[in-house]
């Protein structure tokens, strides 16, 4: 199969999720969750009124559901960012190999409910798609050396850090845009300096952590005790200057405190092992 058949299947294959979408009866809905790193969706279709056996109902409605699951997915994933200037639909867009091994890892989606609306009119199923882990779907994403992470020398007054905490609520100044936005929740988020150097990106963390649980773990409260096998009991906690980025997903945050972070080869393993949480959202 060439190049142009794949991109090709690819985009038929997204038409096609939005045509069954609009079939009348039948309903997805997605969300996704940042503090578990995971997609749910939701999908429903009704029960065929004509069959007399609610169990044989039930099945025909299970099965059709499943028929069409792995386009409901594809579709329910497509806005997710990946990283500040591309979305899962940008990625599979343009490289139909990646778009090839994300529904290969869809089929690993988890039907973690299943049950009948209280009219027992409509059949009710969520499935849930991670996105890090064995079957994560980042894993198309996962390199297989890490870029180095440069001391930087001189003498900073330091300590070693368990983990690094980043508050980043509210409207914060975003570079490069008229007015201030909310962070966005990304799969791979960068970090910088105040003064837009790079501090942490995909690249630069340990293959093994970044497919385990990703660059940072993301939750919308000030709550540390979940989160100690993360960032631990002494993580470095910063306030974000600002965001950046097409979808405003990458974090800067203060030099002082950048410096702080590289001055120690303890607080670069850190960063490398993706011992990270930012706490976003609204601050209302």
């Amino acid at each position: 199969m060439t190049r142009g058949t794949l991109f090709a299947s690819f985009f038929l294959i997204v038409a096609a999720s939005f045509a069954r979408a609009a079939v009348p009866g039948v309903e997805s809905a997605p969300a996704v969750d940042w503090s578990t790193a995971s997609l749910s969706v939701e999908i429903s279709r009704p029960l065929d009124q004509s069959i007399s056996s609610l169990p044989r109902a039930k099945g025909d409605a299970q099965a059709a559901i499943e028929e069409r699951l792995d386009e409901v997915l594809m579709e329910a994933i497509s806005p997710v960012c990946v990283e500040s200037s591309r979305t899962f639909l940008d990625v599979m867009s343009a490289d139909p190999r990646i778009a090839g091994q994300i529904r290969e890892l869809l089929h690993g989606a988890r039907l973690e409910e299943l049950f009948l609306s209280g009219d027992f009119s409509r059949l009710i199923t969520r499935f849930v798609v991670p996105f890090f882990g064995e079957r994560g779907i980042a894993l198309p994403f996962i390199h297989t050396r890490a870029t180095v992470i440069r001391r930087q020398l001189g003498y900073v007054p330091s300590r070693k850090y368990t983990g690094l905490l980043i508050y980043a609520k509210g409207k914060l100044p975003a570079v490069g845009k008229p007015s201030g936005e909310l962070l966005e929740p990304a799969l791979f988020p960068r970090i910088f300096d105040e003064d837009m150097t790079l501090v942490l990106d995909r690249l630069m963390c340990n293959p093994s952590d970044l497919a385990k649980w990703g660059m940072a773990a993301y939750v919308t409260r000030m709550d540390e005790g979940p989160l100690v096998s993360r960032i631990g009991l002494s993580p470095l906690r910063v306030a974000a200057r600002a965001v950046f980025g097409i979808n405003s997903t990458d974090v800067i945050i203060s030099t002082d405190a950048v410096r702080q972070l590289l001055s120690l080869t303890e607080n670069i393993a850190l960063l490398q092992q993706g011992r990270i949480v930012i706490v976003f959202g609204d601050d209302q």
